[in-house]
């Protein structure tokens, strides 16, 4: 039983480290889009998404999103492995209310995968410093920037720190453990990740400090490509509305 919570805490750590990191495997059409128009798009998809509860505009919006994705480059295989772990947490969150409601719980869990996969579509085609120097010129104070990015940057480091502690314990494992072992040990690698966690913040925010903590804006790029997804969320946005 300990070998499974072990084995679901390092499988759960390495997903939700793949899921803030931008895909570099790939190069298609979405990741030369101009940053600030992807984060405009994307913070509109979000808002078409968690404002309404009718099944054909979320339907719809999801269509899209996937029919966009699938057309401007981005796997679709990578796209669904970031997202369908949430999709299951929000329905078995909200599915003590089949009891009331038979539609609620699908709907609800339909309004987070929507959401996640427009986030999901903006994090995969775009680096999170890109990201950041969307934010500042669209006037995000840059006190508010440094604190995302030291927090973008640190939960990287503390889910590869969970993966390599876990690791070190498997290959210093030599027989199999009793529970009671496991609750020893269990406490002794929470205590030796509280210590690096504070350790490893510290030189984070000492790397940042002696890089420089300024964020350069990039220059804003309007070409083809910036037209063609303009005019794809748009047509997405108004047909969700007038649906």
């Amino acid at each position: 039983m300990h070998v499974v919570l072990e084995k679901t805490l390092k499988n759960a750590s390495s997903y939700f480290q793949n899921f803030f990191i931008h895909d570099y495997s790939s190069n298609g059409a979405i990741h030369l889009i101009d940053a600030r128009i992807k984060l405009l798009s994307t913070i509109v998809f979000v808002i078409l998404a968690i404002s309404t509860f009718e099944f054909d505009k979320l339907s719809f919006l999801l269509f899209s999103l996937i029919l966009i994705s699938a057309i401007l480059g981005l796997s679709l295989k990578r796209l669904f492995s970031r997202v369908w772990l949430f999709s299951i947490f929000s329905f078995l969150v909200v599915s003590p209310l089949l009891i009331q409601d038979l539609k609620y719980p699908f709907l609800f869990t339909l309004r987070v995968t929507v959401a996640i996969i427009a986030v999901q579509m903006l994090v995969m085609s775009t680096s999170f410093a890109e990201i950041c120097s969307a934010l500042r010129s669209l006037k995000v104070p840059e006190i508010f920037i440094h604190g995302l990015w030291l927090a973008y940057r640190y939960i990287l480091v503390v889910f590869q720190d969970i993966i390599s502690i876990l690791l070190a314990r498997e290959s210093r494992r030599v027989a199999k453990g009793s529970h009671a072992d496991l609750w020893r040990k269990g406490g002794e690698s929470v205590g030796l990740f509280f210590l690096r966690s504070i350790e490893r913040a510290e030189r984070v925010q000492l790397a940042m400090a002696s890089r420089g903590e300024r964020v350069i804006q990039s220059k804003f790029k309007f070409g083809l490509l910036e037209i063609i997804y303009i005019t794809l969320s748009a047509f997405v946005a108004l047909w969700c509305i007038v649906l």
